[in-house]
């Protein structure tokens, strides 16, 4: 018996008996052409998988197995399980809509030219680059402008305000304002322990000051003024008056070079602005008194003129959201929108609301949660022996109500149910996330549902 007549037996005995249509389906192409041709090689098109990388991984491990002499069924399946394992998946494998999130999630590097000419570079997610927001706020660094951002509790606000000074590379300060802040906050000045530099001059010098009376220079400063609508109108107009000066730029005639705008701090000493870029947010217009935003003060006009062509009302971002901060976890992102929508209707959002924050943590809960999970099924010694679960930080949400409220809201948001998906999501293959691998836990069902509450929202 030649070599093609044996290869035909072997052929026929996976055409037999093997169960796997893929690889039945190849064995018969193959016979066929070896009973017309007497050739051993297999073609891809007489396969008529020219186009699926899965079934071309088969067909090569169905030549290997031949040529090693093969003839056992299970050889051959183990010989094509070893080679799909072996093989890497490619960008072209992907979906058009799994390439684009890929993309939306990619590192980039940033040149920002800073207001003193000096080069940084920083990197960000093109996804937050390109966020119509971040945009214009980019462009009000650069003018010089101050920003105003005001919406309902959870949108973001703070969150964009952090990762701008991530992206610029510079120190976020901030100051909680309040009825109780000081010109002392905002100034500087002297304290029972000895004199204490304000935020204010901090960010306005790109110097801080350490409470041990050390200092450092950093290389520019967003100044988050957080809940702006609260500062006491006196207190305000102390404030207001570096606010107006951060555009003041003077060109000195004999020379032609810039001159800083300067404020004095708390000692009378005079400080020359450096980088700054000042972000405020609140929850209402800064020229509105609300009576849900606990003490509002209605301000003066000057302050709200020096946010005047930046103010912006930020809405909730569904598809920032399930694509940037929750993506691979759309389960807890579905879930979480559901206890949110749920909050507003039962207008229980004085007591708390569902933010970016608790987004993020939620999310980090579950992973670390799986991390030591997987830490003790392999042995591995850890400190925790029962890790905190996802379920502990939503009882724990759910406990911020009113007894009536939370019982309303976990009935509306059918917990239980979570409670089952969570359960479900705990057998699925889990990569640990100190190998800096993205893990995924999206279902075709999840993704459908996701996009669903997307459309919803924007048609709404």
């Amino acid at each position: 018996m030649d070599n093609t007549e044996k290869q035909i037996e072997r052929l026929q005995a996976i055409i037999a008996k093997n169960q796997n249509p893929a690889v039945v389906s190849s064995a018969q192409a193959q016979l066929k052409m070896l009973e017309s041709q007497g050739k051993v090689e297999i073609h891809n098109q007489a396969a008529g998988m020219t186009n699926n990388p899965d079934a071309q991984a088969i067909l090569d491990a169905l030549n290997k197995a031949m040529s090693k002499g093969y003839t056992s069924a299970i050889d051959i399946r183990n010989e094509i399980d070893d080679v799909l394992k072996a093989r890497k998946i490619n960008e072209s494998d992907l979906s058009d809509s799994l390439r684009a999130l890929i993309q939306s999630s990619r590192k980039i590097e940033l040149t920002i030219t800073q207001l003193n000419a000096q080069p940084k570079v920083t990197s960000t997610t093109d996804a937050f680059l390109q966020r119509p927001l971040t945009q214009m706020m980019l462009s009000d660094m650069r003018a010089r402008n101050n920003a105003y951002l005001y919406g309902a509790a959870g949108t973001g606000k703070t969150y964009m305000a952090e990762e701008i000074a991530k992206l610029l590379g510079w120190e976020l300060i901030t100051i909680n304002c309040s009825q109780y802040t000081s010109p002392l906050d905002i100034l500087g000045g002297q304290t029972i322990e000895g004199y204490q530099e304000g935020r204010v001059s901090m960010a306005w010098e790109n110097v801080v000051y350490e409470s041990d009376g050390s200092s450092r220079k950093i290389d520019g400063a967003v100044l988050l003024l957080d809940e702006l609508p609260k500062i006491d109108p006196n207190t305000a107009g102390i404030m207001n008056d570096a606010l107006a000066k951060v555009k003041n730029f003077a060109e000195d005639p004999a020379t032609g070079t810039l001159i800083r705008p300067t404020i004095r701090n708390g000692k009378g000493v005079k400080l020359y602005l450096q980088n700054l870029f000042v972000i405020a947010t609140g929850n209402v217009p800064l020229n509105t008194i609300d009576p849900d935003y606990e003490a509002n003060f209605k301000q003066d006009l000057s302050l709200q003129d020096r946010f005047v062509g930046s103010t912006y009302k930020v809405g909730y971002d569904y598809e920032f959201e399930y694509n940037v901060i929750m993506s691979g976890y759309a389960f807890i992102w579905i879930f979480l929108i559901k206890v949110r929508e749920a909050i507003i209707d039962l207008r229980a959002q004085s007591q708390a609301f569902v933010s970016m924050r608790i987004m993020i943590n939620a999310k980090e809960t579950y992973r670390t949660y799986r991390d030591v999970m997987d830490e003790i099924q392999t042995g591995k010694a850890n400190l925790i022996s029962k890790p905190k679960t996802l379920i502990d930080t939503m009882d724990e949400f759910f406990n911020l109500f009113k007894p009536a409220q939370k019982d309303a809201l976990i009935e509306q948001v059918d917990y239980e149910g979570f409670k089952r998906i969570v359960a479900e999501k705990n057998k699925m293959p889990y990569i640990h996330s100190g190998q800096k691998v993205a893990n995924d836990f999206n279902t075709s069902q999840d993704v459908a549902e996701a996009q669903a509450l997307i459309a919803r929202y924007k048609q709404s």
